[in-house]
């Protein structure tokens, strides 16, 4: 059963890490980003900066963070994504029925085959209630599409 579980779980992450894995090395990309829009640019210290997107140029991206602008020159840029909210209610039902699928799966299935019949299954409520508030929880982390990401060069892997 937990086989056919971690099999099940597998198939539904495996398109996530396929697109993860997936780089956006041109700089000309950023073409796409509208001014005031939400990004988050990752530096080669991993220093984060997030706030609202400026302008781009050839040598350097601008974000507003609060009351500054932060110019981060494209030498140092590792990273550039925006965040997507727009399916977050699709996820967070999509994660509470996975969550309590998994839940029924794991806790329903092996108790009913185990108990005697005058048994109630409150364990199996809890469970299933779990899983389905930790899938919608998931599901509810909002999501960051990467715009730009840099290639990694021989260069910058010895830093």
């Amino acid at each position: 059963m937990k086989g056919m579980a971690l099999t099940v779980l597998s198939l539904l992450l495996f398109p996530t890490f396929t697109l993860a894995q997936s780089t956006q090395d041109s700089w000309h990309n950023l073409q796409r980003l509208k001014p005031g829009q939400k990004v988050e640019i990752v530096d080669a210290k991993l220093k984060a900066y997030s706030g609202k997107f400026v302008r781009f140029t050839d040598e350097a991206i601008t974000v507003q963070e609060g009351k500054m602008e932060a110019v981060v020159p494209r030498a140092d840029v590792v990273r550039v994504s925006v965040r997507d909210n727009s399916h977050r209610t699709r996820n967070m039902l999509l994660g509470a029925g996975i969550g309590g699928g998994i839940a029924i799966a794991a806790t329903v299935i092996p108790l009913a085959a185990s108990s005697n019949e005058g048994n109630s299954c409150g364990i199996c409520a809890a469970g299933i209630a779990a899983g389905i508030g930790g899938g919608a929880a998931l599901g509810m982390i909002p999501s960051h599409q990467t715009i730009y990401r840099v290639e990694e060069t021989p260069a910058r892997a010895a830093r």
